[in-house]
């Protein structure tokens, strides 16, 4: 079984950096964000969550292994956002889901999906950017900095990855999968082709 710290190195891992800090927050804390006031009132309708699905989808498709749909990531993302987010991070989220929703996503064609979700992905990188130096500016000013949400497709694909490499399906087909390991081997070669394995 893998836990929490393993899951979120492993998601750090295939981000290719560091996870947001509300990510490591909401896992190395257990989803206890007492002061979050997040839970009540959050949730998807039946569309934002079939257009989370779909993002979703697109980001960890099906082919010989399941896609993020098989693993239902779209409940899970809901899930997280709703018991271990902040505030700010649900509404940046769903300001994100409301510019895909204006730009008919659903209707899109698979190479239009792939363009608009490009777009959103450079959207996040600079808006991580802008933020970052907005914070290196408050410090070096002695001020102090008030964190915004995370950006919405940088949380999407984190909570993505997350849930699908937590799931069973995910780790038990899409990565290597040993349901009761026996003897620890701390180093063993890789195969040509082989799956990473699940942690």
């Amino acid at each position: 079984m893998m836990n929490r710290r393993d899951a979120l190195g492993r998601v750090a891992l295939l981000m290719g950096s560091a996870v947001t800090a509300p990510t490591i927050i909401a896992f190395l804390d257990g989803c206890k964000t007492k002061d979050a006031a997040t839970g009540a009132s959050f949730g998807f309708d039946t569309d934002q969550l079939n257009l989370v699905s779909e993002v979703a989808e697109v980001i960890i498709p099906k082919t010989d292994t399941p896609g993020a749909k098989d693993a239902n990531v779209g409940e899970f993302v809901q899930k997280m956002l709703k018991d271990c987010y902040y505030e700010k991070d649900q509404k940046s989220f769903m300001d994100g889901l409301a510019k895909l929703e204006d730009k008919d996503f659903m209707k899109a064609s698979a190479e239009e999906r792939t363009t608009l979700l490009t777009a959103a992905e450079k959207e996040s990188m600079d808006e991580l950017a802008r933020i970052g130096e907005e914070r290196k500016k408050a410090q070096e000013a002695g001020q102090s900095f008030e964190e915004p949400g995370v950006p919405f497709f940088r949380l999407m694909k984190e909570l993505t990855l997350l849930g699908y490499f937590t799931s069973e399906q995910g780790a038990q087909q899409a990565l290597v999968y040993v349901p009761v390991p026996g003897r620890y081997d701390g180093c063993i070669d890789l195969e040509p082709g082989q799956k990473a394995w699940a942690m």
